[in-house]
């Protein structure tokens, strides 16, 4: 966009390519070379005029996209939302929540119903208490034990603290 303004009888005539409001920084995207522009206040600008309007630095010729690749992230993306969907438990409070996230960070874990099932053979249900944990060997009910232990105790300790 090719812009003139006058301020006390100077007249500007510049050529505006782009504009970020939040920095203030305007950016001449034929040349690539940027440059900073000082905005004054609109009372001190008597006249305005737009001369016309500049190329287009986007040639939709010279752009390319990869629909492979754009289908390929898509599909990535999609199946990380479907697995980061399926750690939130439904229907069960915070606490729960919080006591899967735990488990989460060093085992396998994931939700059947309100049930956490750990490595696929450990079972804890509701309230969640070591005394809730059925099934697996007694050395996978054990770690599932001390980590539920130690949960509870930070979930208390920051209970407290608050």
């Amino acid at each position: 966009m090719r812009v003139e303004y006058s301020v006390f009888r100077v007249t500007f005539l510049f050529d505006f390519f782009d504009f970020d409001i939040e920095v203030q920084e305007g950016t001449n995207s034929v040349a690539g070379t940027k440059m900073n522009i000082r905005l004054l206040k609109a009372n001190y600008i008597k006249e305005f005029a737009l001369l016309g309007q500049g190329e287009d630095p986007l040639d939709a010729s010279k752009c390319f996209l990869d629909l492979e690749t754009l289908k390929f992230r898509e599909d990535s993306a999609i199946r990380q939302a479907e697995l980061d969907a399926e750690r939130f438990g439904v229907g069960v409070t915070p606490e729960a929540q919080s006591i899967f996230d735990a488990l989460a960070k060093t085992l396998p874990v994931r939700w059947e119903k309100t049930v956490i099932v750990v490595m696929d053979e450990v079972r804890v249900s509701s309230p969640y208490l070591p005394e809730s944990v059925k099934g697996g060997t007694p050395a996978a009910n054990e770690r599932v034990r001390k980590v539920l232990e130690f949960e509870r105790k930070r979930l208390q300790a920051r209970n407290v603290g608050q």
